[in-house]
Formats: structure tokens, C-alpha cells, sequence
């Protein structure tokens, strides 16, 4: 458990073009009922600051539903291992990524100096997506 307040979510590992506020106030209000188990939300933690990685819907939620705690994982690691862990995150669960989420996180990694470096099939795989995607945003 982590209280919600620590968790930064200013540091740009929001991958997605937007919150979806409907889904927001779904699961404020499924957390609300505690009704509803969700899975825990991904943190990274690097000596100072918690930064969120997965689980902005539910974060947000739990802030509108007034819940001060929420099931965490917390990894050591940097608000750039939190980006990158952000850029493959919802892709077999929760909200389905657009095809802008998912163009905005190839992005994400081609704007890094060494992250760009790597093959398309290894920006897909961190990305879930296909090599053919990642080929036609880096074109």
C-alpha cells in the first residue's frame, strides 16, 4: 500500500494522450463500493520520489473517491525507468491504448538519446506494439 498523495504524476511518465473520465469516475466509483479489487498500480521509487509508471485511471480515481491508500508495486528505479515501463503498460489490461497512446510512446522512446538507438523490434517489444509501427513513426 502507498498513500496516493506521495505518488508523482507530474515527471511525464503519462504515456497517454488523455485520462478518460468516464473510466475515472467508473472506478472511483467501483473503489468507493470496495466491491471491486483492482490490480495494484506501478510505482518506481528512487530514493525521494514515488513515480507512477501504471495505474493513472486508478490513481485519479482514488483521488476523486476521496481513498488515501492504494495496492502498490514499488520498484527501485528512476522517473526514466518509470517512462520507460509506461511506454508498454496498459497493452493487456485495463483501458485499451489508442492508436495516439500508443504512437505517443514510440515517440516517447525515440525523443531518448539511447533509446533511439535500439531496433525497431526492440522499441516495439518495450512498447508492445508491432516493428511495423514503430518503422512508420520513425519514418
Amino acid at each position: 500500500m502507498i498513500n496516493v498523495a506521495k505518488i508523482r504524476t507530474d515527471g511525464g511518465t503519462q504515456i497517454r494522450a488523455e485520462l478518460n473520465p468516464l473510466t475515472v469516475a467508473e472506478y472511483a466509483e467501483a473503489m468507493a463500493s470496495g466491491e471491486t479489487a483492482f490490480p495494484p498500480v506501478t510505482v518506481f521509487y528512487d530514493g525521494t520520489d514515488h513515480w507512477l509508471a501504471d495505474g493513472f485511471h486508478r490513481v485519479a480515481a482514488a483521488r476523486e473517491a476521496g481513498i488515501a491508500e492504494i495496492e502498490a508495486q514499488i520498484i527501485p528505479g528512476s522517473r526514466r525507468d518509470a517512462i520507460l515501463h509506461a511506454c508498454g503498460a496498459n497493452a493487456a489490461h485495463g483501458l485499451r491504448r489508442t492508436n495516439e497512446d500508443k504512437r505517443r510512446a514510440v515517440e516517447r522512446v525515440l525523443r531518448d538519446d539511447e533509446w533511439r538507438q535500439w531496433s525497431d523490434r526492440e522499441i516495439a517489444r518495450r512498447c508492445a506494439v508491432s516493428h511495423i509501427f514503430v518503422a512508420k513513426v520513425r519514418a
